[in-house]
């Protein structure tokens, strides 16, 4: 009778525990977040016509690309409207290696995006949001040395998770689709006329991170 007594006890104690923690996550501040996050996906398409010292023009693509990212965003809320704002930077890597050929650089991009989301946050926490992103970037292509693309315009559309892991810091996943199209310098005065130089990508990101709410 004791032993069962004390299961009981135990039992309604652990219950109690778990509703509490489940209504204080629930409740913490969601206000503003801070999130960081790192990707690493092969599900990139891409390619890019430019300009090299030698004359003419050149198209570039990744055979065996293998695409690593950097994102940080802040976020302020608004109920299950979400405003704020996104850095980005992707490295994309040709893997496809020979006797006469090393793992070579593809291209590197710089991005800044304005976010918009949808979200809202289950009983226990978890905060699930889809978010459009609408943006400028810069990017850089080590196999054009002259007129390479340049200055472009960037889009997404992601989908994310966060499950809380402390009363204001959240485990967070993000995965979608991202676009991006950039082009070269414009012909200067003077100069014989050419076509721009342009980078058309697109990608499939999967990203881990931690986010922070204050």
């Amino acid at each position: 009778m004791t032993t069962t007594l004390r299961l009981s006890t135990s039992l309604a104690s652990a219950l109690l525990v778990t509703s509490m923690a489940f209504h204080a996550s629930a409740a913490e501040p969601r206000e503003h977040s801070l999130s960081a996050t790192i990707g690493l996906t092969p599900l990139y398409f891409g390619e890019a016509v430019g300009f090299t010292d030698g004359g003419g023009d050149y198209f570039a693509s990744a055979n065996e690309p293998l695409l690593f990212g950097l994102s940080a965003d802040y976020m302020r809320s608004y109920g299950l409207v979400r405003v704020g704002v996104g850095l980005r930077y992707e490295s994309v890597q040709d893997t496809n290696t020979h006797w006469y050929r090393d793992w070579q650089t593809f291209s590197h991009e710089l991005g800044i995006s304005g976010l918009l989301s949808l979200g809202g946050t289950t009983r226990s926490g978890v905060d699930i949001a889809a978010t459009l992103g609408l943006g400028i970037g810069h990017s850089w292509i080590p196999n054009f040395d002259l007129y390479p693309p340049s200055w472009g315009g960037t889009g997404e559309l992601l989908v994310s998770v966060a499950i809380p892991v402390t009363r204001a810091s959240d485990f967070f996943l993000r995965s979608g689709m991202s676009v991006a199209f950039y082009i070269g310098n414009m012909t200067q005065e003077g100069e014989y006329p050419r076509p721009d130089a342009v980078l058309r990508r697109a990608y499939f990101p999967f990203e881990l991170g931690f986010r922070r709410r204050f």
